[in-house]
């Protein structure tokens, strides 16, 4: 009896001992467990941060990319519009350059077609006046005074003559009137008597100077009804080739003649009768104003 109780008992030990050990084993299972799913939890919150990152990353990425296409498209849309301004720059050029050169071949013929027109009528006008436009010779000599020459006791007393040729041309501009401009050459011999003294005691003293000019005339001409005859008035602007003295005083270098006068017309000359007025002063000498007048026999 003695060795059941005490079978009993080591039973009962040997119970307590495997439940206290199962109990442990429980224990540490449940821990594990626990252990492994905190672990599988970090892990899952490890995945999920890394997936986070990786989708953020992944967004910044794809952002930067999205900026960086962008960016390029904005690049791309500034070239083409640089581009295409540039072109239509160059475009509107080479039309503004075809529209000028239209511009000015369009001129250029309408001018044409003016001088040809004009022309067709100066001929119209010259066939219809019974003139045309030409040249003359015209050689010339001067009897000439100035307005002291009745003067006594001045220097400037003087008569002279003047030998000379112009070359003129002549152009119709209207049904009794033509235009004319020339060049010409003219020697002059002035003759000075200057007289000294009192009135019952003169004493002359008597001097010559000459002196050459190139001149310039212009006129206008009012022909007659024949076309041969007519008469003229106009200008002529002269340069004296020196200024040389007279008395101490000096030519002037410039002359400018108003002339009226008649005219001819036979082969290439056109004789006739000028009479002429030197509008500037013929001397330089302080405040002396001495006008020269002549008349011209054309030949």
């Amino acid at each position: 009896m003695k060795k059941f109780y005490i079978f009993i008992v080591a039973m009962a030990l040997t119970a307590g001992t495997l439940f206290a050990q199962s109990n442990d084993s429980i224990e540490r299972l449940k821990q594990q467990e626990a252990l492994m799913r905190q672990q599988q939890k970090e892990q899952q919150d490890l995945l999920k941060q890394q997936q986070k990152e990786q989708e953020r990353l992944a967004k910044e990425q794809q952002k930067e990319e999205e900026q960086l296409a962008k960016e390029q498209q904005k690049a791309e849309e500034k070239l083409a519009k640089e581009q295409q301004k540039e072109a239509e720059k160059a475009l509107k050029k080479e039309q503004d350059r075809q529209k000028r050169e239209q511009v000015k071949a369009e001129n250029e013929r309408k001018a044409a077609e003016k001088k040809a027109a004009q022309k067709a009528k100066r001929q119209e006008n010259y066939a219809k006046w019974g003139r045309k436009p030409g040249f003359t010779a015209d050689p010339y000599a001067s009897a000439l005074i100035d307005r002291r020459v009745y003067t006594q006791n001045s220097l400037y007393n003087s008569v002279g003559i003047n030998l000379g040729v112009n070359f003129n041309y002549r152009r119709p501009i209207a049904k009794r009137m033509d235009f004319n401009i020339g060049l010409g050459y003219r020697q002059s011999m002035y003759y000075y008597s200057h007289l000294k003294g009192a009135e019952t005691d003169f004493a002359a003293k008597e001097e010559n100077r000459t002196i050459g000019t190139v001149v310039l005339p212009v006129s206008l001409s009012f022909i007659n009804k024949d076309n041969q005859h007519g008469w003229y008035l106009g200008v002529t602007p002269g340069f004296n080739l020196k200024n040389v003295s007279a008395e101490g005083a000096a030519f002037n270098r410039f002359r400018c003649d108003a002339v009226i006068g008649t005219q001819n017309r036979w082969l290439i000359f056109a004789p006739g009768t000028e009479l002429y007025f030197n509008l500037a002063p013929t001397y330089t000498s302080g405040d002396t104003k001495i006008h020269e007048i002549g008349i011209r026999f054309t030949l």
